[in-house]
């Protein structure tokens, strides 16, 4: 009877979770799930003054000492980097459950929480994000499609 019980406890969340299709990047590993609250369907919604908030759940190759996100906005042809607010730049301070420095292997959880300022033009959009190792090595990217709204 426990165990039953543990396995419904366990898939719960996958079954209510807003796990989207992504796009693999030319570098790094395909992250394990991303879950885009608010989600269901692509083109994903960021709506204006408010934060997209995305789970990303990956597994580390190697050790990782330092972790960062790096965050690219591709509309009309365009790539340019987005530069993640200073209390936001170390994606360790952003992992649950986890801690760096994290051992080669580990599975791990990070939370991506991106300003999509009111100022934004309404557009569509395609998001990628690169979690970087010390190194300046990809550790996880995906890019997925979206649209400002």
């Amino acid at each position: 009877m426990n165990k039953c019980l543990l396995v419904v406890v366990a898939v719960l969340p996958l079954v209510f979770a807003d796990v989207v299709p992504v796009k693999e990047c030319k570098a790094g590993s395909l992250p394990v799930a991303v879950d885009i609250q608010g989600c269901q369907k692509l083109p994903c919604e960021l709506k204006r003054g408010e934060d997209a908030v995305a789970f990303v759940d990956f597994s580390t190759g190697e050790e990782v000492a330092r972790l960062r996100p790096d965050v690219y906005a591709t509309a009309l042809g365009v790539t340019v980097p987005f530069i993640m607010p200073p209390d936001r730049q170390d994606a360790c301070e952003w992992l649950q459950g986890s801690r760096c420095p994290l051992s080669a292997g580990e599975d791990v959880r990070y939370e991506l929480r991106l300003p999509v300022e009111k100022a934004y033009p309404a557009l569509a959009v395609d998001v990628e994000l690169r979690l970087v190792d010390q190194d300046d090595q990809i550790v996880s990217c995906f890019s997925v499609q979206a649209k400002v709204v």
